[in-house]
């Protein structure tokens, strides 16, 4: 692989890196940074980095974790022990897999045919966890099927010794999600700025993935506003379909700050899924990146401006916390008791979702997040999946450290691991020009350390955000209730490709394995049923992983 050059040497290790990647070494050579990497406060990066040794490698991911922030991959390599060791940043935004081929442990971002070429070939796929996959699809950025390859936990050390591998948790939400952490409201917006600025670094042309939506909308007043002035290009896709259509709000963020504005309309007939098949193949599933016409649109603009950085909005519902939950007012009822503002919570929550006092005060009298598995009929599954269905559900090694929280805070946290699907590779993503500003460290403690009643204190949605970074809104957007639903476009498309995705699902590769029934998949791929029951996202997420499937097959 000529591309690659060798920037460590350990006794049973050594650290392989694109030529053009930023790294940092520590003066021993045994710890190497990989990836973009900044400063919590002023101060540089080296001064934190050259005193690290692998021989102490619970002291420098700690190091690491509390001093910088970004997206990176560490790694330890002995000279004298042969310990070795890695971590992913805490936020996941860089992709890291462990792949076991006995005896040799590969730690990689990609899995390119070269690298397979020299393992004597690819991983093979592990077809009970794919099972296990279609009723938690979301789970699929955390939980590899592919025998033998594991996705690294984003600010877990992974340590490989003479006795075998250890994991440690360096980094996990559950510690600023506890009741003894407290964030400043107030302080959200120039912990943001901070972000916006040093990933704006040396980018001084940039475009944006503007909905129209509150998050979205954030990060185009961030961008506007940030000392670093870059040149903004943003793009809007409106899906042809009743409630898709955001260009309105779009309009308003770009006449605000006086940036250019890309508006373009897309029919269901554009959107073929079956084009994933002629994408390089990636570990994880399309469930992120199943939309190919904007993914090419955005990665297409990016391209024509010549911009260094693709800026999005993904996130924002998990830091800001976006279901308005009667698991805001529980978590108020656990810290101070019964009153008047309790109960002004549980009066926000029955208006917001349309329900009763009383449905509100039975789901805080239970007080149970919302972490079971996806509501697929058991109908839909196979031979193979009605033994792994019955399997406990995966969990989260975040989620598990953080079952003495909250059932809000719990919630949260769930919504942040199933953030880490944008991380996922795409073509908007390639040379690591694709950022998720709202997901980056700092802002996600912050919000983690805010308690869910102020994060959401009334019946607006996400109403903290929509006051602290009021000044960088339209009045129109800041005013806005709900966001844009899709999912109608979406169920069209399934309905304009029938033709395809009915022989695609129903004599594919989880037909054929035994994971899915063809004949109760057959009953839900009919236009007329379609037309009634909005089931796009559990079709949408058979198709992602049929998809991959293949791709590996």
């Amino acid at each position: 692989m000529p591309d690659l050059c060798q920037v460590v040497t350990g006794k049973q290790a050594i650290v392989l890196a694109q030529r053009q990647a930023p790294i940092i070494l520590s003066n021993d050579k045994s710890v190497v940074l990989v990836g973009d990497i900044f400063p919590r406060r002023d101060g540089e990066i080296s001064s934190i980095v050259r005193p690290l040794s692998a021989e102490d490698a619970i002291r420098a991911a700690k190091a690491v974790t509390q001093n910088l922030w970004g997206r990176y991959a560490m790694i330890c390599a002995s000279s004298s022990t042969g310990l070795a060791a890695w971590m992913r940043d805490p936020s996941g935004a860089q992709r890291l897999y462990a792949w076991h081929c006995d005896p040799l442990t590969v730690v990689t971002d990609a899995f390119p045919m070269a690298l397979m070429k020299c393992l004597d070939g690819p991983p093979a796929i592990h077809w009970h966890r794919l099972s296990q996959l279609l009723v938690q699809t979301e789970l699929s950025a955390s939980f590899s099927a592919l025998h033998q390859v594991d996705i690294a936990v984003p600010g877990t050390l992974e340590v490989i010794q003479a006795q075998g591998l250890e994991r440690m948790a360096i980094w996990s939400p559950s510690h600023y999600a506890r009741p003894t952490k407290q964030a400043q409201p107030q302080d959200l917006p120039a912990i943001a700025a901070q972000c916006i600025n040093l990933w704006l670094c040396d980018h001084d042309k940039v475009t944006l993935e503007l909905s129209g939506g509150l998050d979205s909308s954030i990060v185009a007043g961030l961008l506007a506003g940030s000392q670093q002035q870059p040149f903004i290009q943003a793009l809007n896709i409106a899906p042809d379909s009743p409630g898709g259509d955001e260009r309105r709000y779009a309009k308003a963020v770009a006449e605000k700050w006086s940036f250019g504005l890309i508006e373009t309309r897309v029919a269901p007939a554009e959107l073929d899924y079956s084009g994933l098949l002629q994408m390089p193949r990636t570990p994880e599933p399309a469930v992120y990146g199943l939309d190919l016409v904007a993914d090419g649109l955005s990665a297409q603009m990016a391209d024509a401006f010549q911009a260094t950085r693709i800026f999005s909005g993904q996130g924002g519902d998990a830091v800001f916390f976006q279901p308005h939950s009667p698991l805001i007012a529980a978590d108020y009822l656990r810290r101070h008791g019964p009153n008047s503002t309790f109960f002004g919570l549980v009066n926000s929550s029955a208006a917001a979702n349309n329900t009763s006092i009383w449905q509100v005060l039975d789901t805080i009298w239970k007080a149970t997040p919302s972490l079971d598995r996806r509501s697929i009929p058991i109908d839909l599954a196979g031979p193979i999946s009605r033994l792994a269905w019955q399997d406990d559900p995966l969990v989260h090694p975040w989620i598990s450290d953080g079952l003495h929280l909250p059932a809000g805070k719990r919630m949260q946290i769930a919504m942040l691991t199933n953030c880490l699907l944008f991380h996922r590779a795409t073509r908007t993503s390639e040379g690591r020009r694709l950022i998720h500003p709202l997901l980056s460290q700092p802002l996600v403690e912050a919000c983690l350390a805010i308690p869910l009643w102020q994060l959401v204190p009334d019946r607006r949605e996400r109403g903290l955000a929509r006051d602290v970074f009021g000044h960088l809104l339209p009045q129109d957007v800041r005013d806005r209730r709900g966001k844009g639903e899709a999912s109608g476009f979406y169920n069209r498309v399934i309905v304009t490709h029938l033709t395809s995705l009915r022989p695609l699902l129903l004599d594919g590769v989880l037909a054929s394995k035994g994971l899915i029934s063809p004949d109760a998949v057959a009953t839900m791929l009919t236009a007329e049923h379609l037309l009634w029951k909005d089931d796009h996202p559990i079709i949408g997420s058979l198709i992602a992983l049929e998809l991959w499937a293949r791709s590996w097959s």
